[in-house]
């Protein structure tokens, strides 16, 4: 018997979690020990089968005394808590326990799994369990990588590379919610998803308004929470559809809501292969899903073949309409109408809907928990690479990971650094009555983009309110706006025109800089600037 240890930062609120709590039951079924090493402390809302091992990758917590390396403690704790239970083999979800997992490779076999479109991620998440020379060389001395959706491993293959031949795809066992057919259905449309930036559900509100108008007795029902609740309610009310649009919030019988569904409908930004899709589809319930980047056409049977797509298309189990770019302004944009047309299509043709129901059905059969189970068990297992490793060249670059540990600490030393400079010298001129609104005045800046949303720009708002000068946009990863009165892009979309980009982010300023100039014609002054520059 083998001993298998998932490592995992919590048991609660992801698909990445839910994945490793669904293999304790699939790996413990099939005669495994399992042990789960993650972070006890937080609470466990998954059902598990194994024993639980507390870990923790919050390096906080460890003790920095007499120059010791946070980084090489964590990792020593892993080494050898999988010595003490005897792991033969390792497998870990998502970046940051895959970073530690590797990083405390011994004897056991190594397996990461990720849960996204890596590439993606890696533009916004600056860290060292997201860089490419993570990727391209530490990752490449495990056993084997797996992705979601076969999406997900040739965005790995462009991006990163396989030295030696150890990427795959393996799909997460899904929750199969079989329904019997129900032909009296109501004209409900349903969505499932964390109420954040990336899952963009503003844009399924905003078509919805149009579905109401040739459906009028459709509703909308959004499952799910976060910190986007409270905007999403204004804009229905904005809208005026207050009564026809329920947010029940995070729910566990999310299959009674299924049951009662027409269509189910995906507005993500990007997706690795989502769960929630595949739960509608073994419902029976056909999926409208804008295009992005993931495994949302694997799962609906629509081939790569086509990309940027400007009309829709219709696949097996559903239709994928082309992706829904942010525009500028809060009309609504032609991505939304076709998404909107699409989803009154399906509400109105019983029989194309009965048609993907029953191909859906059959499709998720491959997604099952006892295919995923022979997958790993029969197939993986069975069949590790057996390959000699470069052990000198791991033990090098694994030293090379953690002597360089300090580093992302000194660039957020200079960060705050940065900060309290700026701070120090907006007190100064405000102590003096002055404010940023001079500095745009004075040299007849009338329009402007602030890039980056965080604290600073909160700040520069503030200090810009009533001055007549005119917010064109904001550019933030996220997308989204969390003042309100002007719209958000991210960095690669089309930069719309205005006088000059103000960087709020400083300590960034000159890589901002780069970045833009290679985009756009338009003045990119960094916030310290406004500070150096300004003259009363």
């Amino acid at each position: 018997m083998q001993n298998i240890a998932l490592i995992i930062g919590t048991l609660q609120g992801g698909g990445a979690e839910r994945c490793a709590a669904d293999l304790s039951f699939i790996f413990t079924q099939r005669g495994f020990s399992v042990f789960l090493f993650t972070d006890l402390l937080i609470k466990i809302e998954y059902d598990y089968a194994g024993t639980l091992v507390d870990y923790s990758f919050a390096l906080s917590s460890v003790d920095k005394t007499q120059g010791a390396n946070p980084l090489q403690d964590r990792v020593n704790q892993l080494k050898n808590l999988k010595r003490k239970y005897h792991i033969d083999i390792a497998i870990s979800f998502m970046q940051l326990a895959n970073y530690f997992n590797i990083l405390s490779r011994g004897e056991e076999k190594v397996i990461l799994t990720t849960h996204s479109v890596n590439s993606e991620y890696a533009k916004y998440e600056k860290s060292v369990f997201w860089a490419e020379e993570t990727f391209c060389e530490l990752y490449q001395y495990a056993d084997l990588i797996t992705f979601p959706s076969e999406f997900c491993r040739n965005d790995w293959l462009r991006h990163y590379g396989d030295k030696n031949g150890i990427t795959r795809t393996v799909y997460n066992p899904v929750h199969m919610m079989q329904v019997e057919e129900n032909a009296s259905k109501e004209n409900l449309v349903i969505a499932v998803g964390r109420m954040h930036s990336i899952k963009r559900q503003w844009h399924l509100i905003k078509a919805f308004r149009l579905v109401k108008e040739e459906c009028p007795d459709s509703k909308l029902i959004l499952l799910g929470e976060g910190e986007l609740r409270h905007k999403l309610e204004i804009l229905v009310k904005q809208l005026g559809l207050t009564g026809d649009v329920e947010m029940p919030g995070n729910v566990k019988n999310v299959r009674d809501y299924l049951i009662r569904a027409k269509v189910f409908v995906m507005t993500s930004r990007y997706e690795a292969m989502p769960c929630s899709v595949l739960e509608a589809l073994s419902a029976g319930v056909p999926v409208v899903a804008c295009d992005s980047p993931g495994g949302i056409r694997e799962e609906l049977g629509i081939s790569y073949e086509k990309k940027d797509i400007a009309t829709p298309i219709i696949g097996e189990c559903g239709i994928i309409t082309p992706y829904i770019t942010e525009k500028e302004t809060d009309d609504i944009s032609r991505e939304e109408e076709m998404l909107a047309s699409e989803v009154v299509h399906l509400l109105k043709d019983d029989d194309l809907r009965s048609q993907m129901a029953a191909a859906a059905v059959k499709m998720v059969q491959r997604f099952s928990a006892e295919v995923i189970a022979s997958l790993w068990v029969d197939d993986i297992f069975k069949n590790f690479q057996i390959r000699k490793a470069d052990q000198e060249g791991f033990e090098k670059i694994r030293e090379k990971n953690i002597e360089s540990f300090q580093k992302p600490e000194i660039a957020n030393i200079q960060m705050y650094v940065s900060y309290y400079r700026l701070l120090e010298k907006w007190m100064t001129l405000h102590e003096k009555g002055g404010s940023t609104r001079q500095y745009f005045i004075s040299r007849g800046i009338k329009k402007i983009i602030i890039y980056g949303l965080g604290k600073m720009a909160n700040h520069l708002l503030e200090d810009l309110k009533g001055s007549g000068i005119d917010i064109v946009c904001a550019i933030d990863r996220n997308a989204i706006n969390k003042y309100g009165g002007f719209p958000v892009i991210t960095a690669e979309e089309r930069i719309p025109e205005a006088d000059c980009i103000i960087i709020t982010p400083v300590h960034e300023a000159e890589a901002i800089k780069k970045n833009l100039s290679d985009r756009t014609l338009l003045p990119i002054i960094s916030l310290a600037e406004v500070f150096d520059d300004y003259k009363q």
